[in-house]
């Protein structure tokens, strides 16, 4: 029997190789969902401080819609769903923020992702989730990312196995 897997990456890694479309620059998949714990450490090679820089970096540059976002969450314990589009990473990123009970979740719309990036959005909204939380009051629960598209370059699929260079001479 394979072995579960828990950690988002690996899951859409997986996911992308096996189900996804292949072109001349690599594979994609599109209308992906992954699942995500808010609060579990993966262990992903991402520095802390640069998450952390880059999310005050986003609130005082959106300082408005983030502001009015916690205060509403704040404000209106009883709407169980708190919207917020912004840009990241040259892509408009629409966070819905759903808070019942003790819990705070986030479902993640990204229109399109290198699947290299993932390890970075993972983490970065695990950080954003935790802090809304905090503020609301409520424990992190769950994440779950639903990708426009994921593309995965055939550079990355060889490197990760998923892949075999093969010379055609001619």
């Amino acid at each position: 029997m394979a072995q579960k897997i828990t950690d988002p990456v690996t899951f859409l890694k997986n996911l992308v190789s096996r189900k996804g479309r292949s072109d001349r620059e690599g594979v994609y998949l599109t209308g992906v969902n992954v699942a995500a714990d808010g609060s579990t450490d993966y262990d992903y090679d991402v520095c802390p401080i640069k998450i952390e820089s880059n999310i005050d970096n986003l609130w005082a540059r959106e300082e408005n819609l983030w502001n009015s976002l916690l205060v509403n969450i704040r404000r209106r314990p009883e709407e169980l769903s708190h919207s917020i589009t912004f840009s990241h990473s040259g892509e408009d990123v629409t966070v819905y923020y759903l808070t019942e009970d003790h819990d705070a979740s986030a479902l993640v719309f990204i229109p399109k992702l290198e699947v290299s990036d993932f390890v970075y959005e993972v983490t970065f909204h695990q950080r954003l989730l935790q802090r809304v939380a905090e503020f609301a009051g409520k424990t992190p629960n769950t994440l779950k990312f639903i990708l426009g598209a994921a593309f995965l370059s055939w550079d990355e699929m060889v490197d990760e196995g998923y892949a075999q260079e093969v010379d055609v001479g001619f």
